[in-house]
């Protein structure tokens, strides 16, 4: 099962998103996001949140097409875009797309990057949509789609990922330790689709920017 979750970070409705939102199982907003779903003409079946940014004529609209309104406090120990997690986890859902969650607050942006970790650790799948931009996490043997000369950085989340080996990419890896400390993973560049990315320790962040 496929979910998809619209964070009310900078998003601009587009006919792609429109699209990948058409081919989720699940749509969910948390809180401002139902602004994006209403713009793409997209219905989703929940909207939670505590509602701080989604206005009464935005909730007004969702309750009218049937979706379902699950309401937190302001005052809570998790933000709405874990919370809209949890319940696709909950719900069943083996891969996740998360969107609009980039780039609104630095805060909120590094704590919703961490949670690909949190779906990881429940043997799920996520990714982080934006644009052009592409996060998800390495795993032992993963995939990098993309086109000659997109954008890959591969980015530690934890103190280092050990045994890094990369295909198909400008500058090569084989058996790399990268640290969080430095920069060694960042700009490199696709030559030879489709490229790979291997790690046996650790959490690596694969970023792709697609150029085209």
């Amino acid at each position: 099962m496929r979910a998809a979750i619209i964070g009310s970070g900078p998003l601009r409705p587009t006919g792609p998103l429109r699209e990948l939102l058409g081919r989720a199982d699940l749509v969910i907003c948390a809180d401002g996001g139902v602004r994006i779903a209403r713009a793409l003409g997209v219905v989703p079946q929940v909207v939670i949140g505590d509602f701080d940014s989604a206005g009464a004529a935005l909730l007004s609209w969702a309750r009218r097409k049937g979706a379902r309104l699950i309401a937190h406090p302001r005052e809570k120990d998790r933000t709405d875009m874990e919370l809209a997690l949890e319940y696709a986890l909950g719900a069943g859902a083996a891969e996740i797309d998360l969107l609009g969650v980039l780039g609104a607050r630095i805060d909120h942006t590094l704590a919703n990057i961490g949670l690909l970790i949190h779906v990881a650790g429940q043997q799920k799948r996520a990714r982080i949509l934006q644009g052009r931009v592409e996060l998800f996490l390495a795993e032992a043997q993963t995939p990098i789609s993309g086109r000659r000369g997109d954008l890959v950085s591969l980015i530690p989340l934890s103190d280092s990922a050990g045994g890094v080996t990369t295909q198909g990419l400008k500058y090569p890896l084989a058996d790399a330790v990268l640290r969080i400390t430095t920069t060694l993973g960042v700009s490199n560049e696709i030559t030879t689709p489709p490229a790979s990315v291997s790690v046996r320790r650790g959490w690596l962040l694969v970023v792709v920017t697609h150029r085209r």
